[in-house]
Formats: structure tokens, C-alpha cells, sequence
């Protein structure tokens, strides 16, 4: 059975000063901000009632600007994306939260509708909504810039991890799940999320949904097969290009 989600706003988290990246949403992609791709994919969901860039560094603000993009400011003390997007929870209200990370210049439109069908089935069940799919790449695997997911027979997350989990003692070969990274909230979950500082297991991978498994509450996944790649070093852009140049998106 489904329901009225209500009013939804997508939220593109914008850090400039990344220690991997300094200036990472401004670099180019193919001549084009990656954050102004990023808001050019977003805008395209069928289901967001309004999309926002948050940041807190001026000069991205001062893109948004230029480019007629949404924007606003949050502190520079966010520990994560999502501490940035419950910033914005408080300053504009919504009945959902998406949380699209601004280093995804590809993410595919289709992902944040299926994260809102997701949310209509099972409401306020769950703290946080994401999804994932299965890679067989070795590099991917053991990349530690992609997050692998463990989940039950409900997909449920159990665990994430920038190691190729699940490990098979046993000689079987696993089906890797890797994270895609967008999510969706309640403004109450975005407010239990914030009042914790980071958790163990949050720290240990630096994966911001493990504070919510650390609290013992419970993530609903769901399969896909969206396109996603993240921009998390310089090097990464050529990945990205390449993607837009295979598939004609330039």
C-alpha cells in the first residue's frame, strides 16, 4: 500500500574545502561546474517539489547565484552531508528530505524517484532510504572510495564498509553490493541524526548512515541499476567524461 509523501526537497551538499579536492563543485567537467551538472540532473526528477545546492563557502554560493541555482549557506561545523541537510531542515520545511551528494555529476534522476516510491511504501518505518546495486568490477570492489553494503533478507542494512564485504571464509564468491549515495529523510530523522556527534563505526568508515545503524535504528534499501560516479580526486573527472563522451552526453 502507498501514500502521499508530501512536499519533497532534494539537497545538494557542497563542501569547497574537501582535503582530497580542494574546490571540488566548481571544478569543470567537460567545460561544465560540477555542480551545476549535478542541479541539471537533479532538476530533471519528476517527484522533487524544489532542489537546493547547501554549502558553506561563498564562492559556491556565489555560482548558484551566476547560474540561477537555488542556494543557501549552513556552518562550516557540518560533520557530514547530512548534518548539512538538516541545517537546511530547519530553515525550510518539507515532509522529505533527498539528500543528493554534490560530487555526482551523473547521478541519474530515476534514483531520487525511486528513493521517493521507496519512502511512500514504507513511510516513517524506517530512519533512512537509500539504494544499491551489484558490481563485479575488481577495482570497484576494492576501491575504498566505494561503499559496499551488507543487508538482510528485507534489505536491511546490516553494515557498510569501504573494505570488499562480505568476506567468504568459506571460498564462495560474494555478490558485492555498492552504495549509491543519495538518501532520503524525515525532518525527524535528520534531527536525531544531528543531535549525535559522529558514532564509532561512522568513524572507523567515515560512512555518515553508520550513525543511524550505530543507534540501533534501521535503513531500508532497495535495488538498482542507476549510473553513478562519484568525483572524489581529480582523477575521477576523466572517469567522468569519459561516461558523458560514451554515452553521448557531452
Amino acid at each position: 500500500m502507498t501514500k502521499n509523501v508530501g512536499t519533497v526537497l532534494g539537497v545538494i551538499p557542497a563542501r569547497y574545502n574537501s582535503s582530497r579536492f580542494e574546490g571540488k563543485p566548481l571544478a569543470k567537467i567537460a567545460g561544465v561546474p560540477m555542480i551545476l551538472r549535478t542541479y541539471n540532473q537533479v532538476k530533471q526528477s519528476s517527484l522533487l517539489n524544489d532542489a537546493i545546492v547547501a554549502t558553506d563557502d561563498p564562492r559556491i554560493l556565489e555560482f548558484c547565484h551566476t547560474e540561477n541555482i537555488p542556494c543557501c549557506m549552513t556552518s562550516s561545523g557540518c560533520l557530514t552531508g547530512t548534518d548539512r541537510v538538516y541545517e537546511v531542515s530547519e530553515q525550510l520545511d518539507y515532509d522529505l528530505y533527498i539528500n543528493i551528494q554534490g560530487d555526482e555529476p551523473v547521478i541519474d534522476p530515476k534514483s531520487i524517484d525511486q528513493i521517493l516510491t521507496l519512502f511512500s511504501v514504507h513511510g516513517d518505518n524506517y530512519a533512512a532510504y537509500n539504494l544499491y546495486k551489484y558490481i563485479t568490477d575488481e577495482t570497484e570492489i576494492n576501491s575504498d572510495t566505494i561503499i559496499k553494503v551488507i543487508t538482510n533478507e528485507l534489505d536491511e542494512v546490516m553494515y557498510m564498509s569501504r573494505l570488499p564485504v562480505p568476506f567468504s571464509k568459506a571460498g564462495m564468491v560474494p555478490n558485492f553490493k555498492q552504495q549509491i549515495p543519495i538518501y532520503g529523510y524525515t525532518k525527524n530523522a535528520l534531527k536525531t541524526f544531528a543531535a549525535r556527534a559522529k558514532t564509532i563505526n561512522e568513524q572507523f568508515e567515515d560512512v555518515e548512515l553508520l550513525r543511524f545503524i550505530d543507534m540501533g535504528l534501521q535503513i531500508k534499501m532497495e535495488e538498482t541499476n542507476v549510473s553513478s560516479i562519484a568525483v572524489d580526486t581529480p582523477s575521477d573527472i576523466l572517469k567522468v567524461e569519459r561516461f558523458l563522451t560514451a554515452q553521448k552526453l557531452n
